[in-house]
C-alpha cells in the first residue's frame, strides 16, 4: 500500500489546513552511487530522462542545462553534502555562515542555503529524504561520473524546510516558506505536498508569489480522486501562477494513485519508479505526484536559462501548449504530458535554435535521406548517413520538434513514423557523444498530402 505519511495540525489560535508530502516508496533500499569511469552510470536507469517520449529532456539538453536558474524546493529539507547536490546549492549572498547572526535581517539566522521555516533558522538538513529526492529530480549534477542526473543539472537549489521528519506541516509554515523563497529571488517554486484544506495566509502567499512573477509547481496528490470534485491544496488554488502536475506511468497512462481533474490539473509528468538522490549519498526509487512536479519545475529552469528574457507566464504557456495529449490521458486533465523538448523549440524558433560548434564536430557530417512528398496517414521513413562522426554514441531523431527515437551507434540508421496531418513537416537527426553533447546534426523537410 502507498505510504501517504502522517498529517497533523499545529495548535494555533485559528485552524490551519494540515499538509503532508504524499508519495509511495516503490523500493525501500537505496542504490549506491559509486563513481565509475562511465559518465552518470545510473542515467540509463532514469527512464524519465532517457526515454524520448517521457519528458523530451534530451532534445532540450541540446540547448540548455538550466545553468544558474534558481529553483526553490519547499519540502522536508535537502541533504546539503550529497555528492550530487552539494555543487548545485544556492548561496545566500547576504549571510555569513555559522556566526549565529541574522546578517541579512530576514528572520532566519545562518540561512546560507535556505531556511528552516519550522525552527526559524538556517538548518535545512533533510531528516526524512523526500526533499532530497525531489531536489535530485530537478538538479542532480550531470557528467561527474557518479549517480544519475537531474532534468536541469545546471540549475541551483534553494532548500526551504516546511515539513518535519514525518513529512508533515501546515499551511502557515508553507505560506511563510513561499514568501521566503520569493523574497530571496526564486521564481520557480516546487511544492510536492498536499492537504485537503487551505487558509487565508496560504492563499495570500500564492497570490504574492504570482504577483512577483513566480511559478508555483505543485503536486496533484496521491488519493486517486478527481480534484474537480474534491480539491487538494495548494494544487487546487485558482491562482494562475499555480501549475498543477499529476503523475504518469512509463506507458504514458495515469499512475493509479495519482489525482486527476479536467479543470484542476494542468499537466502530467513521470511519477512511476523514479530514481533520484537519497539520504546518505545514494539513490532510491520513489513514486507519486511528488516526483512528477519537479520534472516540470526543472523543465521551467531549462526554458528560463535558454530564454531569460521571457516571463514565467510565457514559459508556462510554452510547456502547456506543447504538451502532447495521448489518448491514455484523455479527459483526465486540462492539457497533456510534459515535453520540454517541444517547449524548447517553441521558445527557440527558427534561427534561435543553436547548433554545435565544437572542434569535434567540425569535420563530422550527416546526410538525412527522406522523401520530400508523402501521403498523409501513412508511415514515413527517414534514413541518415554519417562521415567523420566517430565520437557519436547515439542518434536522436525528431519529427516537428519532438524526439521520436534514440538510436545507439551501430544500429540501423532508420526510423519510421506515421504522419496524419497534411502540410509541411521536418525531420531532424542529431548525433551526440557520451556526454550528451551534440557532435553533428542535419534536417530535412517534407510535405504530406491528402489522398
Amino acid at each position: 500500500m502507498p505510504d501517504h505519511g502522517r498529517v497533523f495540525r499545529h495548535h494555533h489560535t485559528r485552524p490551519l489546513a494540515a499538509l503532508a508530502a504524499v508519495l509511495a516508496l516503490s523500493a525501500t533500499g537505496t542504490i549506491a552511487a559509486t563513481a565509475q569511469a562511465a559518465t552518470d552510470p545510473l542515467l540509463e536507469d532514469q527512464w524519465a530522462l532517457t526515454d524520448p517520449a517521457a519528458t523530451g529532456a534530451q532534445e532540450a539538453w541540446t540547448q540548455s542545462r538550466g545553468d544558474g536558474v534558481l529553483v526553490a524546493i519547499l519540502d522536508s529539507g535537502v541533504q546539503l553534502d550529497h555528492p550530487e547536490l552539494a555543487s548545485r546549492l544556492w548561496r545566500n549572498p547576504g549571510e555569513i555562515p555559522a556566526n549565529g547572526i541574522d546578517d541579512d535581517r530576514n528572520g532566519f539566522p545562518d540561512d546560507v542555503n535556505g531556511a528552516n521555516i519550522i525552527a526559524n533558522n538556517g538548518n535545512v538538513d533533510d531528516d526524512e529524504g523526500h526533499g532530497t529526492h525531489v531536489a535530485g529530480i530537478v538538479a542532480a549534477s550531470a557528467g561527474n561520473g557518479t549517480g544519475g542526473s537531474g532534468i536541469a543539472p545546471g540549475a541551483r537549489i534553494m532548500a526551504v524546510k516546511v515539513l518535519d521528519a514525518n513529512r508533515a506541516g501546515n499551511s502557515s509554515l508553507l505560506a511563510r516558506g513561499i514568501r521566503y523563497a520569493v523574497d530571496a529571488g526564486a521564481r520557480i517554486l516546487n511544492i510536492s505536498l498536499n492537504g485537503d484544506g487551505t487558509s487565508p495566509d496560504l492563499d495570500e502567499a500564492l497570490r504574492y508569489a504570482g504577483d512577483r512573477g513566480a511559478t508555483i509547481v505543485t503536486s496533484a496528490g496521491n488519493n486517486a480522486r478527481d480534484l474537480d470534485l474534491m480539491p487538494s491544496y495548494p494544487a487546487s488554488s485558482p491562482v494562475p501562477a499555480v501549475l498543477n502536475v499529476t503523475a504518469s506511468e512509463q506507458d504514458g497512462g495515469l499512475l493509479g494513485l495519482a489525482n486527476r481533474g479536467l479543470r484542476s490539473v494542468d499537466l502530467a509528468a513521470p511519477g512511476a519508479s523514479i530514481l533520484s538522490t537519497a539520504r546518505g549519498a545514494g539513490y532510491e526509487r520513489r513514486a507519486g505526484t511528488s516526483m512528477a512536479a519537479p520534472f516540470v519545475a526543472g523543465s521551467l529552469a531549462l526554458l528560463a536559462a535558454a530564454r531569460p528574457d521571457l516571463s514565467q507566464p510565457a514559459l508556462r504557456d510554452a510547456l502547456l501548449q506543447s504538451a502532447p495529449k495521448p489518448g491514455l490521458l484523455a479527459g483526465l486533465l486540462g492539457s497533456g504530458s510534459l515535453d520540454v523538448g517541444a517547449a524548447m523549440h517553441r521558445v527557440l524558433p527558427g534561427g534561435m535554435w543553436r547548433t554545435a560548434t565544437s572542434p569535434a564536430s567540425a569535420s563530422a557530417k550527416v546526410k538525412v535521406l527522406a522523401k520530400t512528398r508523402v501521403r498523409a496517414g501513412r508511415k514515413v521513413t527517414v534514413r541518415w548517413r554519417a562521415i567523420g562522426a566517430e565520437q557519436v554514441t547515439r542518434w536522436r531523431v525528431s519529427l516537428n520538434g519532438k524526439t521520436v527515437a534514440t538510436i545507439a551507434k551501430g544500429k540501423r540508421s532508420l526510423v519510421r513514423k506515421r504522419v496524419s496531418r497534411t502540410g509541411k513537416h521536418r525531420w531532424k537527426v542529431v548525433g551526440v557523444d557520451a556526454d550528451g553533447t551534440r557532435v553533428v546534426s542535419a534536417a530535412r523537410t517534407f510535405r504530406a498530402v491528402g489522398k
